[in-house]
């Protein structure tokens, strides 16, 4: 089967770091192109290593002439299925499709609920260029479904989800991390794994820890990630004499050395479907405190496996980092309830694969 890809962008995010695991399962089996709208990020040599054709529609601005671009690389690589991620991607290549006996599969990869009207509206107006929709979240499945109009027999929940071989507990790699980056067993590390973007929310975690400090003399905090909003942040820490007690690592490929040498995951964005980053957490045994937004109320039972609150709610957010920082047997069993959760989780990637023969066959 030939499958073609189309996706925004091949940046460090959740929906890139999905298809990169598709790509490297289905990649076996299929033959692979991926056509990336804009320039080339860091995981186009991830695709490629994992037997994928990785082509750049070089998009800059609006997009102007990336319908006829796109619709040049479909026919002429003429694939059995064309699957489609995140915005811009999924309606360029629903415009590219339209009119033609293509099959489309698209998966969202962003919380629509939460975008302006008019990409609301665009989005109504041109999904039934859809074959198959695929919601990778419970939220955004009721959304399609109960406001934009999706008819359920052409949208399918395909839930986000992390592979277990590259996400346990380990707690040799946790003394080996701690060690290396010189953080002492008295330390309690905090950390959020994401883009460094308003719409993650890191200013607000930045000040929330800031509060906890004089309670919590050995807190740390770690941002693992990077993205616009770096520069304001490295100015806070400095302002405020935090460079001891905040570490922005960047981007990094070894999250999962990272989540381990953590004791608490914190993710509090204004915006979220299903992250994998909360999955990835789970899968390592970490309480966690997230936002009320997307699925993370799904995941996260608050007093379980961690806290849920409001993204803006800075006091309460403190208060929450205070409680499980004072509280190691807290820690312990929300960390040990994660793990349970996270053997809940499907096999997405061999659904999908189902999923691609289905829609050929019908």
């Amino acid at each position: 089967m030939k499958l073609l890809y189309v996706i925004s962008s091949t940046d460090v995010g959740g929906a890139e770091k999905a298809l990169v695991s598709l790509v490297r399962l289905v990649g076996q089996t299929h033959t692979v192109k991926v056509v990336c709208l804009k320039p080339l990020g860091p995981l186009a040599a991830e695709l490629r290593s994992s037997g994928a054709q990785v082509v750049s529609l070089e998009m800059t601005g609006a997009g102007f002439g990336i319908v006829s671009k796109l619709a040049r690389e479909i026919e002429s690589f003429q694939p059995d299925v064309v699957h489609a991620m995140l915005f811009r991607a999924i309606e360029f290549a629903r415009l590219a499709c339209a009119g033609r006996k293509i099959k489309l599969v698209t998966t969202p990869h962003f919380d629509l609920s939460q975008k302006p009207l008019w990409m609301r509206l665009l989005d109504r107006t041109l999904k039934s260029t859809d074959t198959l929709s695929c919601a990778e979240s419970v939220s955004t499945y009721n959304f399609l479904l109960q406001k934009q109009g999706y008819a359920k027999a052409k949208t399918v929940l395909v839930e986000n989800t992390v592979e277990k071989s590259l996400f346990f507990k380990d707690n040799f790699v946790k003394s080996r991390m701690r060690k290396e980056k010189q953080i002492s067993d008295t330390q309690v590390a905090f950390i959020c794994v994401g883009r460094l973007a308003k719409i993650k929310n890191p200013q607000l975690l930045l000040r929330a820890f800031s509060k906890i400090l004089s309670n919590c003399p050995n807190a740390l905090l770690i941002y693992v990630g990077d993205g616009p909003e770096r520069p304001a942040l490295e100015k806070w820490i400095q302002e405020h004499d935090l460079s001891k007690k905040v570490i922005l690592a960047g981007a990094q490929q070894n999250i999962n050395d990272w989540l381990n040498l953590a004791d608490v995951f914190v993710l509090l964005s204004k915006e979220e479907s299903l992250p994998l980053a909360l999955l990835e957490a789970q899968q390592v045994g970490l309480p966690c405190i997230v936002s009320r937004v997307g699925d993370m109320p799904r995941l996260v039972e608050h007093g379980k496996n961690g806290f849920v609150c409001n993204p803006q709610d800075e006091i309460l957010v403190s208060c929450l980092m205070t409680e499980l920082y004072s509280n190691a047997k807290l820690r312990q069993d929300m960390g040990d309830f994660s793990l349970q959760k996270s053997k809940q989780q499907q096999d997405v990637n061999n659904k999908y694969q189902q999923i691609y023969q289905q829609v050929v066959s019908n």
